[in-house]
């Protein structure tokens, strides 16, 4: 029997998500999807080797739904309500995980059903961000991990909601320092709100999928802070 605590603890690392109980979630879909598509041996077999809060998943009436791995694919993006290209790392992750754990198990689904199918049971490509199982945007970064980075930028402030950071420049820097933000900007597809206060110009950064600071705001606040050395220095930005 899989251990439950290691299934989702494994999903959770080849996923890239950010809470056990997103892991756990995940789990459930794929395997009530996987179920669906097995003869009643298998899918007994299935429920047999999960561990208790993942076994009614694998519970299935049912007569089996003989469709190719797409059909799977979009039943896990609808039920966990995320795009196509995130269903398929989760059904990846989840799949690879009850093969390496129980490897019979594995072999067994892999020849119980059609060859096209085999693929789904290898684990997905490393990424480097953690993500949320609700879509692909990075994980909002826990209040310990914000505190750890604000200490390595003394130049910004803020909350696990957005960030901030004013800058005074002479009136004839802001100019090409807006312009090289803008270009940063672009190039990480990261959105970066500024308004001009009377101490200078304001830069506020979030990550607005997610309502929270993640490390997409921490990459572009570096580009920012970049930017203000080399434009306030009176050279060009890189």
């Amino acid at each position: 029997m899989v251990a439950h605590e290691r299934l989702t603890e494994e999903v959770a690392s080849r996923a890239h998500l950010s809470k056990a109980d997103d892991a756990a979630h995940t789990v459930r879909v794929v395997v009530a999807g996987l179920a669906h598509r097995l003869d009643m041996p298998l899918r007994q077999r299935l429920r047999q080797a999960m561990p208790g809060p993942e076994r009614d998943a694998a519970y299935a009436i049912v007569p089996p739904a003989h469709d190719t791995p797409a059909g799977l694919l979009e039943e896990v993006a609808r039920n966990l309500q995320t795009p196509q290209e995130r269903a398929d790392r989760l059904t990846h992750a989840v799949l690879s995980v009850i093969a390496d754990e129980d490897p019979a198990l594995g072999r067994a689904l892999r020849e119980g059903l059609a060859p096209s199918y085999a693929e789904l049971f290898t684990a997905p490509e490393s990424s480097p961000e953690r993500l949320s199982a609700a879509g692909d945007a990075p994980a909002p970064l826990s209040d310990e991990e914000l505190r750890t980075e604000l200490r390595r930028r003394p130049q910004w402030s803020g909350d696990s909601h957005r960030l901030t950071r004013t800058v005074g420049l002479p009136a004839d820097r802001t100019a090409p320092l807006l312009r090289q933000v803008e270009k940063d900007s672009r190039e990480l597809r990261h959105r970066v709100d500024h308004t001009a206060t009377g101490d200078g110009i304001t830069f506020t950064l979030r990550t607005r999928s997610v309502d929270a600071v993640t490390r997409a705001d921490l990459e572009m606040a570096d580009r920012i802070d970049a930017a203000v050395d080399a434009v306030g220095s009176g050279g060009h930005p890189g």
